[in-house]
């Protein structure tokens, strides 16, 4: 049986503090409740704070003598409490303030509400979905890592922490460790720059990490431009030695992340990599009759509003439920029987819609593919023929082929008045761009999304 950790003893200490009465219940829910143990060390417990008002509150109802009674009785030896701001605290002790933050950063952090079951799955996320799944079975093979990229809000955390519950559920033997990356870099770059007697605090850090089964990284863009890069290539290669399944997600494709080492980037693209884009209208409406499910009895909301929302808030999944939620709020506080089309349009009048286009122009694909690569019109009409601008007239002419169907010649004279075989042999270029190189492949998903 693991022996309790500080947050645990402390919390004991306060709920005996609390039954027995030796407060006021405003100065225990206020100021003593609002303390924490850092640390017991030669019979010395610390007792940190945050706000200096505290330490004055807490002297003058002499409650440094009930904390030594309770915390001693409830530790199983005498001790001495010292009472410290937090920030002596870490002076005092860096090492031990690094460790501290290490073990809260492995503490689980898998959300309950994210699992497989309530995730929709759509045209967008098909491929990402099943990747998660598979890889929760013990005996599938190892692909390290599995890279999901896409916007904000389009259910890739959500996946991330299906995964941790699954395994928790299911083979809870398994060590699940998830991380938001900012969080991870700060530990890693605190443990570069603290010593302990052993040297920098980056070995110690490193073997807590590389003991999981799973290891789980949310938005592993922030890892750019930090000198932890290299501290995380080493845990990387460590948990794929080990068999270990690596499973990030990212705002952009591997191949987008500026900043990045070449040789991780390398490592990202040895696995799978999967986009998820914004769910279709099916898949957005899918999502919201899944919020409502067994609300039935008490919502009264029409087929045609859920309709309305799935047109209109599909762009983001987060917006596309808080939409829902906050028509069910207005709905609770204007009593209205029923949610019609007509009462959401009221309650949404000031949100501005996406004004959808009937149909998408060569003028509009030209735009989207020159604020892409940042060029001038002149630029994807030239003659040059650096990588990038003619990356840009091959994704011009695939894009104008497949979205719209524009005739050869048409494209070949919006692109400077070629021949129509020059446009044909630029589409052949790009199909063959896109099975070999997937930066280009990356580029077409990026405009295309766009349009």
């Amino acid at each position: 049986m693991a022996l309790p950790t500080y947050d645990e003893t402390w919390q004991e200490v306060l709920e005996k503090i609390e039954k027995a009465g030796f407060f006021k219940q405003d100065t225990m829910d206020k100021w003593i409740s609002k303390t924490s143990l850092y640390k017991v060390e030669n019979s010395v417990a610390y007792i940190v704070y945050r706000k200096n008002l505290l330490k004055t509150v807490v002297e003058q109802a002499n409650a440094i003598p009930v904390f030594e009674d309770i915390l001693s009785e409830v530790w199983g030896e005498k001790l001495t409490v010292v009472l410290k701001h937090y920030s002596e605290m870490e002076k005092l002790m860096p090492a031990e303030e690094v460790s501290r933050r290490t073990y809260k950063l492995m503490e689980p952090k898998i959300n309950p509400d994210f699992t497989f079951e309530n995730f929709i799955e759509g045209e967008s996320n098909r491929e990402a979905y099943a990747a998660c799944l598979y890889c929760c079975y013990p005996n599938s093979t190892r692909i390290n890592p599995i890279m999901i990229y896409g916007n904000p809000g389009l259910g890739k955390t959500h996946l991330l922490h299906a995964i941790g519950n699954y395994m928790a559920q299911n083979y809870p033997e398994k060590r699940v460790f998830y991380a938001y990356s900012g969080d991870l870099v700060s530990i890693l770059l605190d443990a570069m720059k603290t010593q302990n007697v052993y040297g920098n605090m980056v070995d110690q850090v490193k073997q807590q990490l590389v003991e999981y089964d799973y290891f789980l990284i949310d938005d592993i863009q922030n890892l750019q431009q930090s000198s932890s890069q290299e501290v995380f290539f080493t845990v990387y290669n460590e948990l794929v030695a080990r068999g270990a399944q690596v499973v990030l997600t990212s705002d952009t494709h591997p191949d987008e992340l500026s900043g990045l080492h070449a040789r991780l980037i390398s490592r990202f693209r040895q696995g799978y990599v999967f986009k998820i884009g914004k769910p279709a209208f099916d898949t957005a409406r899918a999502i919201l009759r899944k919020k409502i499910d067994g609300k039935e009895e008490i919502l009264q909301i029409t087929d045609e509003t859920i309709d309305y929302l799935a047109e209109k808030f599909s762009d983001d999944v987060r917006n596309l439920e808080g939409s829902l939620s906050r028509l069910l709020f207005s709905a609770t506080l204007d009593k209205a029987e029923v949610i019609d089309l007509e009462y959401a349009s009221q309650v949404f009048s000031n949100v501005p819609s996406v004004v959808k286009k009937d149909k998408i122009s060569l003028k509009d694909i030209k735009k989207a593919v020159t604020k892409f690569y940042g060029i001038s019109y002149r630029e994807l009409e030239g003659q040059s023929r650096i990588k990038k601008l003619t990356w840009a007239r091959h994704l011009f002419v695939y894009l104008s082929r497949e979205m719209i169907n524009a005739p050869y010649a048409t494209i070949a004279q919006e692109l400077g008045k070629r021949d129509h075989t020059t446009a044909l042999n630029s589409y052949k270029k790009a199909k063959a761009l896109i099975e070999s190189d997937s930066a280009f492949k990356a580029a077409i998903d990026k405009v295309k999304e766009t349009l």
